[in-house]
């Protein structure tokens, strides 16, 4: 199998796992986690690329929400939706509540409301990727 060359190859990694988890979760409330989870990697991956590609550097975190105020202060174009923009903070929290707090559940219609967000703005910075390459 091979490796993921890029932050934003694992950024579409992790939402293609989400993706099938979904598929398959039959409302499930822990695999509905573990959706979030990966929805919430596939943004921070995708993010940090981005301020990678621009030459921006960033702390060790796992918080959407200040890689977008780090990218935001070095003029990088996130051109981010407003629906992500305005939830980057319930993301970020799907990262470690999701996985360490016993009985929290993410709730199924944020799930089904985040996927094809977060697929859209992938499919945006793939978009924006290739044109850049020419």
């Amino acid at each position: 199998m091979a490796s993921a060359g890029t932050l934003f190859d694992k950024s579409v990694a992790n939402l293609k796992t989400a993706q099938i988890l979904h598929r398959h979760s039959g409302g499930d409330e822990e695999q509905l986690n573990a959706v979030g989870y990966h929805l919430q990697q596939a943004m921070e991956l995708c993010l940090k690329y981005l301020l990678e590609q621009d030459g921006v550097e960033y702390p060790k975190t796992h918080d959407i929400d200040q890689l977008i105020r780090i990218g935001r202060e070095a003029d990088v174009d996130f051109t981010l939706p407003e629906y992500l923009d305005d939830h980057a903070e319930m993301l970020t929290q799907w990262e470690a509540k999701s996985r360490y707090i016993l009985g929290y559940a993410i709730e199924a219609r944020k799930i089904e409301r985040a996927l094809p967000e977060i697929d859209a703005y992938l499919q945006q910075v793939a978009k924006r990727e290739r044109e850049a390459i020419g």
